[in-house]
């Protein structure tokens, strides 16, 4: 749990130390089907950087009123992604040439105050099989640089109280993973939602969709999703990952509870979409997190959808 000082605090789970990127064993690699923006400084170290690789650099770099970003090449690759999976910037200048992004990702962060949040996003494999494979209760680490700080705000300090509530009540293993939503949802007010994966298909059916087989993967799930098929563990996970990726975003933005309904319905439609097959959670969970999470548009969208449940 957190607790709260007025200092410069690091907050992240007991797993973050542990991830790394797996390269060319990845099935689902990062350079391949997303626009990957240039941060300014590094925008400035790759078109002063002479020689062939400073001439390929500046021939893949496009600009808009956007800001700058490589120029993805047939079959939305990376102009960089080698046949090998391996990045070609990283191999010949190491890693810390890449740009910030790259470097980044799967990591967010939330910016508080009194200072930072970080964890993993499920939409990289190496992430999602690290964090649906703890088997003990997750802890959030907090560190602290012994340096003042402006105290919390109001509703950071909210936040941070019905975070440590509601994961409190996601690793409770006395009750089954269904009373352990129940709860949850009981916590914030939003009992009467109705949840039921096949209420939802149409809804996530028409959010933007960035893979078209998702359409597919969405119209094949289950009515009804079936917690007690799969290894509560793995749900716990995915519960507390849910809550602590995008309550901190709710409670900035006075809209917890349906953040944290956010929460249990992404984790009932994955397990909808799995059909009771323990081999298809990572892989469901990775997609969900590609085509929802990624995209502020659909969160939105399902927050708006969330409140109509409710009023």
């Amino acid at each position: 749990m957190i607790s709260r000082g007025f200092l410069l605090i690091t907050v992240y789970p007991d797993y973050y130390p542990s991830f790394h990127c797996i390269a060319d064993r990845c099935r689902h690699s990062c350079c391949i089907g997303w626009e990957i923006d240039i941060d300014p400084r590094s925008l400035r170290r790759f078109l002063s950087l002479p020689g062939e690789l400073g001439d390929c650099l500046r021939a893949n770099i496009a600009a808009d009123e956007n800001g700058a970003h490589f120029s993805l090449q047939e079959g939305e690759r990376c102009p960089f992604l080698e046949k090998s999976g391996l990045c070609r910037l990283i191999r010949e200048k190491g890693e810390g040439f890449i740009c910030r992004i790259c470097s980044d990702h799967p990591r967010f962060y939330h910016f508080r105050s009194d200072g930072i949040e970080k964890g993993l996003g499920l939409c990289c494999e190496a992430a999602c099989d690290l964090i649906l494979h703890q088997t003990e209760p997750v802890r959030l680490i907090l560190q602290d640089d012994g340096r003042r700080r402006t105290p919390p705000r109001k509703w950071e300090q909210q936040y941070t109280a019905l975070l440590n509530e509601l994961v409190g009540i996601a690793q409770d293993r006395s009750l089954q993973i269904p009373e352990r939503m129940e709860h949850i949802l009981e916590a914030v007010g939003m009992e009467n939602a109705d949840l039921t994966p096949s209420h939802w298909v149409e809804v996530f059916n028409s959010l933007e969709h960035m893979d078209k087989e998702w359409e597919n993967v969405l119209l094949s799930a289950a009515p009804e999703d079936d917690p007690l098929a799969f290894p509560s563990e793995m749900i716990e996970q995915l519960l507390v990952y849910f809550l602590y990726r995008h309550l901190f975003a709710g409670c900035q933005s006075r809209l917890a509870p349906f953040y944290a309904g956010l929460a249990v319905l992404s984790v009932r439609m994955i397990l909808a979409i799995a059909r009771n097959r323990q081999e298809m959670l990572c892989e469901t969970a990775r997609q969900y997190s590609a085509e929802i999470e990624y995209s502020d548009e659909n969160i939105q969208q399902l927050i708006a959808c969330l409140q109509k449940e409710v009023f």
